[in-house]
């Protein structure tokens, strides 16, 4: 079954040019009729960027931790002691 964009509202069409019309259709699929709560880009990469920080951390490079990530160094601190 072909799925044409004029079927589907704005929001939804937004989501199926960017995902496709397969994925689109899985995605209807499992969670049609839901509501879906999608977190932000921030949200959704914050636990890697922390894994990335601790892994990078030397002791001495919060400050440059802390501008290559655009967070404070007492940010850096707190997520490398845990």
């Amino acid at each position: 079954m072909k799925v044409k964009l004029d079927d589907l509202s704005i929001n939804v069409s937004n989501l199926f040019n960017i995902v496709g019309e397969e994925k689109f259709l899985e995605i209807t699929k499992l969670y049609g009729g839901n509501n879906l709560y999608i977190p932000t880009y921030k949200s959704a990469i914050r636990e890697s960027r922390n894994r990335e920080i601790i892994n990078k951390f030397n002791g001495c490079n919060a400050d440059v931790l802390a501008r290559e990530y655009g967070i404070s160094v007492n940010y850096v601190n707190k997520i490398v002691k845990g």
